[in-house]
Formats: structure tokens, sequence, C-alpha cells
């Protein structure tokens, strides 16, 4: 009896042992487990129906790591194995398994570590699910949530179509109004009431000229000619669209000739209306890139200009077969046009009609998907001279921000260079301050007219420091302007800034017209009225913004100093410096955005890239520029795959060796730096 209850024990114990190895063999997740340096020396069946390998590949042969594709053999190498030996185990993480086929594999896996009696790392048993199904039902779901987006974005568009153009100018009356009435009679009070002015003469144009289409049609619209400023005309333009631009994330370019006459007669009103809709097309239609303003002198005598205008954009494009059309009235390039970016159709007709009062014509070139320049020529005549020619008024200009006090808080050594060149040149005193605490202390030790804050630091950002700065006793520090100087775009940081108590904006690259302009307007508001800052500036070689187009030739040069040697006025030592400066930055940015490209970390690859992109733009570096976009861009897409990301993170890389390289072969052959590039 007793040996018969023990065969059956035994058959018992082995049919345990055969269900426990089937339910292993066959679950419905994958199971493997590997030695503590990844080598595999178990795995189910499940897992290798999966990835289309059979057990003798897999077993002895190869370790978990060679499953993975680059990105993820790095994760693996900087996140997954040392949290795995810090705390044994490591759980919801997600993989690509590369399949025998080359298809990639979307997993989750969960992995415990076996230790041994005295402590070490015996074994790592992983259980893998197939997220397949889920990767899928994400994106579907994704993509209806942007469809019905799109569809109350054209609803709100449609209700807003009429209206828009109106509510714009008369928002800004009241809130100033209302500005006006809350503050007694100060400095601010001529500010608030030159604003409120313009605003209204912009409403009482876009009534006459826009709504009111029939006097158009009629002929009775006159031009006016008086003296204007075609530079001051631009910036104000393209500062009045920036906000939109940036809001889509665009990037806005002025290009102006150095020729471009001072002064010349025209009416500022019809050219600057004309311009406005060639611009708010230009970013309507333009959902990535860039929207570029470019004035060319074609000819020049002592009575008159003759001047080109263009705009151009990368935007959606024109049919061929819909160019001519888009100048009819009420018309667009297509139903679909219409339905997804509204609009009422008239903005180019009435810009036709007032070019043709200047005897011109607005032409149109465009190509599907590639994008659309529209352009048309002036000849306008020069204004006689004024009582203060461009040389005094510069002269005045400088005598006005002379000895300002400034204190530029920026943590990039790169930049602080760059800024500081122009302070220099402008008799500007100023001080640094590398993050937010020395920010605080130096504006608590020191009186200044002016604080440049960079909005991105370590320790403390720029929001905390000015927030602090504000919240001190003292009046004079809620009166002390503070300008954030910023790589970002407007829009990141709207709130941010207005809730910190930040006064005014310039992006980076900046402009030196604009940077000046804001330093003297900030800290000199009572001699406003004798100086005009945004149009007394001569700055030969720097009218054009710094925004980079992409490249258009794959051989084109890496990268360019010419922009450097200008802004530096051939300074060579500060020239070897600045390179020496920009090959550590780059070395570092290199690892830090490639690693957070394939850990798809979304916000350390926008603060790497905040703190190199004026760099990069200031070194013309057009295709590592487009890699590092086309990065960032794949990080917020939320749908792209892995595999993209690794192959933007390799292309990134070799772009960024590339300028490395140009820069280390500069500091040899040009400065005989030979010991500069060790230990780089």
């Amino acid at each position: 009896m007793t040996g018969e209850n023990g065969e059956k024990r035994a058959e018992f114990s082995v049919l345990i042992e055969e269900s426990a190895e089937d339910l292993y063999e066959n679950a419905p997740c994958g199971y493997l487990s590997t030695l503590p340096n990844g080598t595999i020396v178990k795995v189910n069946k499940t897992l290798l129906r999966w990835l289309g390998y059979e057990a003798e590949e897999l077993l002895h042969r190869k370790k978990f790591q060679d499953l993975l594709p680059v990105g993820g053999k790095l994760y693996y190498e900087t996140h997954y194995g040392p949290l795995l030996q810090m705390q044994g185990s490591v759980s919801e993480i997600n993989f690509d398994l590369k399949e025998k086929q080359g298809q990639r594999l979307p997993v989750l896996v969960n992995t415990i570590q076996i230790v041994g009696d005295d402590g070490k790392p015996l074994l790592n048993r992983t259980t893998v699910f197939n997220i397949t199904d889920r990767k899928k039902y994400e994106q579907e779901l994704l993509r209806a949530r942007k469809e019905a987006e799109e569809a109350a974005k054209v609803k709100a568009e449609f209700l807003s179509t009429v209206s828009h153009e109106i509510r714009t100018p008369l928002n800004a009356i009241v809130s100033i109004a209302n500005l006006l009435q809350a503050t007694d009679h100060s400095k601010e009070h001529k500010e608030y009431f030159r604003a409120l002015k313009l605003s209204a003469d912009s409403l009482f144009h876009l009534i006459n000229d826009i709504l009111d289409y029939s006097k158009i049609e009629a002929g009775r619209v006159e031009l006016i000619e008086r003296p204007m400023s075609l530079r001051e005309l631009v910036y104000s333009l393209v500062y009045s669209v920036s906000i939109t631009a940036e809001e889509k994330g665009l990037a806005m370019k002025v290009e102006l000739d150095e020729r471009l006459p001072e002064q010349v007669l025209g009416d500022p009103v019809k050219v600057g209306q004309i311009l406005t809709n060639l611009l708010g097309n230009a970013i309507k239609f333009t959902e990535e890139g860039y929207v570029a303003l470019k004035l060319q002198v074609q000819d020049l005598t002592n009575e008159e200009a003759s001047i080109h205008f263009q705009v151009e954009d990368t935007g959606i494009g024109i049919p061929p077969d819909k160019l001519e059309k888009v100048f009819e009235e009420f018309t667009q390039a297509s139903y679909d046009v219409n339905l997804k970016y509204g609009g009422t159709g008239l903005g180019l007709t009435i810009s036709q009609k007032l070019l043709s009062l200047y005897g011109s014509k607005l032409s149109v070139e465009s190509e599907e998907e590639r994008g659309t320049t529209f352009f048309f020529n002036l000849r306008l005549k020069l204004a006689p001279e004024q009582n203060a020619t461009p040389d005094e008024l510069t002269n005045e200009s400088e005598d006005f921000i002379r000895g300002v006090k400034l204190l530029l808080v920026e943590d990039n050594p790169v930049n602080v260079l760059v800024v500081s060149r122009y302070l220099q040149r402008w008799g500007v005193e100023y001080d640094v301050a590398k993050d937010g605490i020395e920010a605080v202390e130096h504006v608590m030790r020191h009186d200044y007219n002016l604080v440049l804050m960079d909005l991105q630091m370590p320790h403390m950002d720029g929001y905390e420091a000015t927030s602090k700065i504000r919240g001190l006793r003292e009046e004079k520090y809620r009166q002390l302007p503070i300008i954030a100087l910023s790589a970002s775009a407007r829009y990141d940081f709207k709130e941010q800034m207005e809730a910190a108590g930040i006064d005014d904006f310039i992006s980076k690259p900046f402009n030196p017209m604009e940077l000046r302009a804001k330093i003297t307007f900030h800290s000199l508001n009572a001699a406003q009225d004798a100086l005009e800052p945004a149009g007394t500036e001569e700055s030969p070689g720097f009218e054009s913004s710094w925004h980079l187009e992409p490249p258009t030739e794959p051989d084109a040069p890496a990268f360019t100093l010419t922009t450097l040697e200008e802004m530096l006025e051939g300074d060579e030592k500060d020239l070897e410096e600045l390179v020496r400066m920009t090959i550590r930055n780059f070395e570092i940015a290199k690892l830090e955005l490639q690693n957070a490209l394939v850990s798809q970390d979304l916000k350390s690859y926008r603060s790497s890239n905040h703190r190199i992109r004026m760099t990069v733009e200031l070194l013309h570096a057009g295709r590592l520029l487009s890699t590092i976009e086309r990065g960032r861009s794949l990080l917020e897409s939320n749908v792209a795959a892995m595999e993209e990301k690794e192959e933007a993170s390799v292309a990134m890389g070799e772009e960024f060796n590339s300028v490395i390289s140009g820069l280390k072969d500069t500091l040899i052959n040009r400065w005989g730096s030979v010991e500069a590039t060790n230990g780089l």
C-alpha cells in the first residue's frame, strides 16, 4: 500500500511539474532569465514565438541587450541596469525588442534580481508583456483627439472670422483705457496714451479700408505721401504679428538691405496694411518652419529708390491652377483651405488694389507643401532731410544709453560674451550673474537701471528670481525694469512671465537694434520723446535676424564664423576663446540631447536645446539646427516610433561631430592652438 501511494505521489508530482512547465512555456506573456551580464539562459516559447527565434539561437548566445535597438541599449546601460542593481527590481519599463526578421515589438518588462547568500546577484528574471495592441489603441485615441480639436478649431475660426480684425485693436483700446483710468499721472501715462492712439488709428483704418470694401472698389481710396521709415515700419509690423507666429512655433525672419534709405515718402498705413495682410496669411497657412520679410534695394538715386518687397513662408503652398484665383475677392485656393483656415478671402484682393495705386502689382510663386512667396516692387521718393540727420540721431542715442548700469543674468558663457560685446560697444556698464540666486544678491547690493534676465538657469530660474526681486521691501525693486532674454518662444511662458513681473521680452539670437532700443526705452523712459531708438541704430551687417533657413544644399558648410567675426569686429583673441567655449558646450550638449531623445525626456531635451540654440544660429549651422529640431518634433509628437528617434539621434550626433571637428580644425589652422583641443 505504501509503495502504491508513493508511486501515485511521484506521478502526481510529475504532473504538477509538467503543468507548471506548460504554464511557463505557453503563458500569455513572455519569460526569460539572464545572467547579471545579460546573457540569456532561459526563455519561454511565447517570447520565442513573438520574436521568431528558436531557443538554441538565443540561449547562451545572445544577451538581452542584443535584442534592443541602439536607443534601447543606451537606456539599458544608463538607466535600466543601474536601477536594477540599486533597488533589486524594475517595473513597467517600455522597450522595443528586435524580432528576427527586423521588425520592432513594443513591450513592457518587469525584472526581479535573484541574489545569493553573499548578496551578489545570480540571475535576472524578466516578465515581458506585448503592448502592440495598446500602442495602436493609443495612436487611434491621439488621432481621434486631434480630429476633434481640428473640428472645434474650424468652428471657432468660422465664428470669429468677421469680428476678429475689429476685436483685436478694440480689446487694446478698452484694456489700455482701463489702465489709464486706474493710473495716476506718471511717466507711464504718455506711453499708454500713445498705444491707445495707435490702436484707435488701427481700428479706424481697418473699418474704413477693409469693412468698407466698396470704397476701395470704387477707387475712392487715396494715397497719402509723407516721410516714413521703412525700418521702423517693418520691425513694428513683425513685432505685432510675432506673438501669433510664436504660438505656432514659427521663426520670424527679417532681412533688410543695408542700402535701404532712412526715410522715404509714402503712405505707411497702406504699405503697412499690404505687408500685414501678407504676413498674416503666411503665418496662417504655415504650420512649421518660418515666415520671412525681405526688403531689397534694386535701384537707388539721389531722388528715389526702387525697393523689392518679399514675404516668404514654408507653408502649405498653392496648387498651380489656383495661383491667379487667390487674388479674386472672396476666393481662396480651395474649399478645404477655407474650411480649415477660415478667412474672407479679401486680404490679397485689397493688397492688390492698394498696390495698383502705386502702379505696382502683387505676384506669387508657390509649390505645394513647400511654401509660398508673394512679392512686389515700389518706387518711392526719398524724403527731404529732417532737422536731425541719422548720424546725429545715432550719436544722440549713444549719449543716452552710455552710462546705463545693467545686470546681465545668463548661465551660458558664450551668450555672455555675445551680449557683453554690444554692451561694451554702447558704453553700458554691466555686471554678470550666472543664475537667479546671484541675480537677487546683485540687485540687493547695487542700483541698476535694468536687468536682462535669462529664463532657464540652474539653481534658480528667471521667473523665481524676478518674483523674489519684486517681493523685496523697497519700492524701487517693483519699478526696476526686467527684460526676459530667452531662446524660447514667447508663448511657452507668457503667463509665467506676467505672473513673475517681467516687463518685456527679447528673443535669442537677438537683433542688436531691438536690444539697444529696449535698453534705452526701459532705462531712460523720461527721454523717450527726444529719442526714437528703433529707427536710429546704424548696424551694417546686422540688419538680418539670425534665424536660420533649412539648408538648401547637402554639401553646404557645416557652419560659418562670418557673423561672429563681424560681431567681434576682428578681435581674434575673443573669437578664439568663443570657439573654445563652443566646442566644450557642444560636446556636452551632444550627449545631453542624444540621451534625452532616446530616453524620451522632452523637458531635458528642451533645456539642453535652449542653452545652445543661440550659438547654433550664430554659427549658421543649419544642418545641425535641422537635426535638433527634428528630434524635438519627434519627442513632441507622442506617436513617433523609437526607431525614428534613434535614427534622429545618430544624425544629430554626426552633425555635432562635423561642427565640433571643424571648430577644432579652425583652432589649429587659424591660431595654432593644438593644446586647446586636448581633453575637449
